[in-house]
């Protein structure tokens, strides 16, 4: 994960500053070049300008932890990250993460908690764990992981600290002594070290930091795009529908919807595309042309198509079209057309007249409204399953914008098409 963690705290001297950084690299020179930030007392240092802790992953990954980062630039934004993470951006609770952004240096997830510390004013010492990163949305994805691991890192310091402070209050009671003498000289911050007991806690804080830059990177990744190949995922040459949600097989032949309102006259055509979207089994006979031809056509609007499956089919009367002389068709079908149709039907009629889209596009576009549908008939299938309160159903049907008039094509599709 292309990010930087840093471990910061408030000086009584020097005021907020950066402690220790851990970073990904594949320059050997960050290993051995030494920390450019001046350390100006025993709590501001932690490995030394010398010191560098390396951990090399297996994939060749190098994690690099020391006093500061390489780069004059990311040193300094990372000192106004650490007062902005002590002093303004602070949770409410106190202890807690905040997100905050800068589009010219980078983004910043702060978790800020308090230790505890004899010499310290109010016998609590302000520290926070920043991570800075250049992807906001990568930054915002993994915020919730992040923010997990920082807290149970800041809930071992403290669990070490408080068992230092209770070692030293058996000693000296600081509480007491300053009521009594009015003692406010605190003299220089103490170390990382000093507050939790342990010479290897900044070996500890690598091997965090580096866990967590590694985990970063196995949950979400960053992949970097050409204009090339953001135009082939936006516009696939393949559908872009999946294999087994796809209305229609590649190879599969169909006439052109246009073409086939053309040749059926628009009534039939209308008749037709009700029947087919709501479940009502059709029969045709023709005299001149493959009648199969046309049913597929009409089937390869419907979902999970396959020319040998064999849908479910309410229980109605067939609709019949036959072809009479000159081409012409008419239908026979004891019911009639509802007033209003289904609102699937009504979209699939207005896409047919504009004529801004050409029949690649329009074919597209009846797909996108089809898929559509089919999620809308999933979800409320799955509702209905997971819910034995009717009204769930009902307030989900109004908000996906489930009309009456389209109770009949979704009760088809949920029991034909929805697992």
């Amino acid at each position: 994960m292309n990010a930087i963690l840093t471990l910061c705290h408030f000086c009584e001297a020097h005021g907020p500053r950066s402690l220790f950084c851990t970073f990904t690299t594949d320059n050997d020179e960050h290993i051995t070049e030494p920390s450019k930030a001046s350390v100006q007392c025993t709590g501001c240092a932690s490995l030394g300008p010398e010191t560098v802790l390396k951990s090399t992953d297996d994939d060749g990954t190098i994690y690099c932890s020391r006093e500061s980062v390489p780069s004059a630039d990311v040193t300094s934004f990372l000192r106004q990250a650490a007062i902005r993470s002590i002093t303004c951006e602070v949770n409410w609770s106190k202890d807690g993460g905040i997100v905050y952004f800068s589009e010219a240096q980078g983004h910043v997830l702060s978790f800020t908690f308090q230790l505890c510390d004899t010499r310290a004013r109010g016998l609590k010492r302000w520290f926070s764990i920043l991570v800075l990163m250049k992807d906001k949305m990568l930054l915002l994805n993994i915020t919730p992981m992040l923010s997990e691991h920082m807290k149970n890192i800041a809930a071992e310091l403290q669990k070490l600290a408080v068992a230092v402070f209770d070692e030293e209050q058996k000693i000296c009671s600081q509480r007491a002594l300053r009521l009594r003498t009015g003692r406010n000289d605190f003299g220089q911050s103490r170390s990382l070290v000093q507050l939790t007991g342990n010479k290897e806690i900044f070996k500890l804080l690598h091997s965090h930091f580096s866990w967590i830059l590694k985990a970063g990177a196995c949950v979400f990744s960053e992949n970097l795009y050409t204009s090339q190949d953001l135009l082939k995922k936006i516009s696939p040459i393949i559908p872009i529908l999946e294999s087994n949600s796809s209305v229609i097989e590649s190879k599969a032949k169909y006439i052109p919807m246009r073409v086939l309102e053309s040749m059926l006259s628009n009534n039939v055509f209308r008749v037709m595309l009700f029947c087919t979207l709501t479940g009502v089994n059709i029969q045709m006979q023709t005299n001149f042309r493959d009648p199969e031809e046309i049913l597929i056509s009409f089937r390869s609007l419907l979902p999970e198509f396959d020319s040998s499956a064999k849908h479910k089919k309410p229980n109605t009367d067939p609709c019949i079209i036959s072809e009479i002389e000159h081409g012409n068709f008419i239908s026979k079908w004891m019911q009639t057309l509802p007033v209003n149709c289904p609102t699937l039907m009504k979209k699939i009629e207005i896409a047919i007249k504009n004529e801004h889209f050409n029949e690649a596009v329009l074919r597209q576009h009846v797909l996108s409204l089809v898929l559509q549908w089919q999620g809308i008939a999933q979800a409320v299938k799955s509702t209905m399953k997971s819910s034995d309160n009717k009204t769930d159903s009902v307030k989900l049907k109004q908000i996906l914008g489930v009309a009456q008039y389209d109770e009949t094509l979704l009760k088809y599709w949920m029991d034909a098409f929805c697992k």
